[in-house]
């Protein structure tokens, strides 16, 4: 068996010799092994790096036919890719509206003349019928939402009682209650103020501001003297809570003395030592009188609240008279004038409402100098046409406002077990 020759293995090793001289110990491997893979190649077909890319790749476009038989076994396609796989034959509306694609129909069917195809088109389109905002037919609905299907009852059900039938309430034909103070039924599209205009003049903006501002002023006094109310009103009760203890020690310190007094008469009248210590007697007839003066304090102190609170009632309905005296002399001033569109005397509102939550507060439609826009263009829109709408409502008496629910309680659901696999017997 030949052996293949080979240089020798001390390639790490350096040359001892010259630079000149001829280097016994090279490592030639590498180029070895390229010219055996290129003797190769040439054995093969030719040296690969000399051949174009046409001779060295083929394109399959068509694909192994058993292949596809058993992709198309195993894999099902998508829902998704059988729907985009579907084509209709009819093709697809044209979202741009030409004249000649509503003329063309019209010249194929000779039935319909053009008046006719005129008369059609603007049926379609609305014509006069757009117009009007309810036809009024003259007759009566025949659809009764208060009534209920009479259902002959089952005679095995006879004893129950037959369910009455649903009656509409009587409020329902009853004119709405205005909430405004003069009870006069306010529009529903407010006549707008002259200052809250895109480009209003300076003297209605500045008095809008003017009165804007003076009732935040007031609802802030109102905000902090209610503060300062609440701060009295404890500072009252702890003071209160600290009292009791105090009146007690008094109490019992005169008491204790006035009857020592009168104990030490007896000991000198009687010539008897009596114990220091008191019986379970006197200290219940001093518990007794501590209570009465308790109570007789506590008495005088509520009738003193119940008086100043008629004096507070009284000065309040004193107030009021006169607010209401001021308020007709300026409606009488205000129709002297002829100025009905006065927005103050809209927004007041009685104090009586319908339900438990309050209205919502009307909002702020103030802009300020630097917010001014002076063309349509450049203006900002604001607020909400569908809140003011609803608030518009319940202001006319139509709607009850109602709070609103952020997280409605859910129906509690009780799991159970069942025990009928309990349920067994043995044979």
């Amino acid at each position: 068996m030949a052996s293949t020759a080979s240089a020798p293995a001390t390639f790490k090793q350096p040359s001892r010799k010259g630079k000149k001289a001829w280097r016994k110990n090279v490592d030639v491997t590498q180029v070895q092994e390229g010219l055996d893979d290129v003797r190769e190649q040439i054995v093969q077909g030719g040296v690969v790096a000399e051949k174009s890319a046409d001779q060295l790749f083929a394109v399959d476009t068509t694909g192994s036919e058993a292949v596809q038989v058993r992709y198309d076994k195993r894999h099902k396609p998508l829902k998704v890719d059988e729907i985009l796989a579907q084509r209709s034959a009819v093709p697809a509306v044209s979202s741009r509206k030409r004249l000649s694609d509503f003329d063309a129909p019209a010249k194929k069917k000779t039935k319909v003349s053009r008046k006719e195809y005129d008369r059609l088109r603007a049926i379609a389109y609305g014509g006069d019928a757009v117009q009007k905002d309810v036809v009024e037919t003259g007759e009566t609905a025949a659809y009764d939402p208060w009534a209920v299907e009479e259902k002959k009852q089952d005679p095995k059900f006879s004893f129950l009682e037959e369910k009455k039938p649903k009656v509409e309430p009587v409020t329902l034909k009853h004119a709405p209650v205005s909430l405004a103070k003069d009870g006069k039924p306010l529009p529903a599209v407010r006549k707008p103020d002259a200052g809250k205009s895109y480009n209003p003049l300076l003297e209605d903006w500045a008095n809008l501001i003017e009165r804007e501002g003076q009732k935040e002023v007031e609802a802030e006094k109102k905000r902090l003297q209610e503060a300062r109310e609440e701060a009295a009103k404890i500072e009252r009760q702890i003071a209160a809570a600290m009292e009791p203890s105090d009146e007690e020690d008094g109490n019992e310190s005169a008491w204790e003395s006035e009857w020592e007094g009168f104990s030490d008469q007896e000991d000198s009248n009687l010539k008897k030592k009596r114990p220091e210590r008191k019986s379970q007697v006197q200290r219940n007839k001093i518990k007794r009188r501590k209570e009465a003066e308790r109570k007789a304090i506590h008495d005088a102190k509520m009738k003193e609240k119940e008086r100043q609170a008629e004096k507070i009632k009284e000065l309040a309905k004193a107030v009021e008279e006169k607010e209401q005296a001021r308020a007709a002399a300026a409606e009488v001033a205000r129709i002297a004038k002829g100025d009905d569109s006065s927005e103050e005397a809209e927004e007041v509102l009685l104090k009586k409402r319908f339900g438990k939550a309050a209205i919502p507060e009307a909002p702020l439609e103030v802009v300020l100098a630097d917010e001014l826009q002076d063309s349509l263009r450049r203006l900002k829109p604001e607020g909400n046409l569908l809140k003011d709408r609803f608030r518009n409502m319940i202001i006319q008496g139509k709607v009850e406002s109602r709070r609103q629910i952020s997280h409605a309680k859910k129906a509690k659901v009780k799991v159970t077990e069942k025990w009928s696999y309990k349920d067994w017997k043995l044979d």
